[in-house]
């Protein structure tokens, strides 16, 4: 059964909220540490915070990604997808990728699509954003720290 959750913009004022979120070791080479995504937010980006009854996950969205060779022109990208780790295997990750169009639409209605990448050595990932809509470009983002990675987009128009 899919989880009932709703995304919402977040604040610094949030941080305490989220100070449970972890990932486990090995997971922290793709999605960094959770706990680092409330510090050093860049001016061009926005946190989003994934909420059951309570918070769950959070992810940041770029509105500078377009300056990255593989992203086209005015695209948002989806980065630091996070889902606690006592969360996973439990559809979290499904539904806030489900909601993430149309909080897109509204939040940055002049983006004609999303782009991520996805580690190649994270086939869990790559699945979930496959199922949520994204699309492989068959293009590899070869400058992660962690190894090459997929790139992979979704049109919001």
């Amino acid at each position: 059964m899919t989880p009932a959750i709703r995304v919402r913009r977040l604040g610094a004022e949030d941080a305490p909220a989220y100070a449970h979120i972890a990932l486990p070791e090995d997971q922290e080479v793709f999605g960094g540490k959770p706990g680092a995504a409330f510090h050093d937010l860049p001016e061009t980006m926005d946190l989003y915070g994934i909420e059951g009854e309570r918070p769950l996950g959070l992810f940041r969205i770029d509105r500078a990604y377009d300056q990255h060779d593989f992203a086209q022109a005015g695209e948002v990208g989806l980065r630091y997808f996070i889902v606690d780790h006592a969360e996973q295997g439990r559809g979290v990750a499904g539904a806030a990728l489900a909601a993430l169009p149309e909080m897109l639409r509204r939040d940055y209605p002049n983006a004609p699509s999303i782009a991520l990448t996805v580690n190649c050595r994270n086939p869990g990932a790559y699945r979930a954003y496959e199922r949520a809509g994204f699309t492989d470009t068959g293009e590899l983002y070869l400058h992660g720290g962690a190894g090459p990675q997929h790139v992979m987009r979704m049109a919001l128009s």
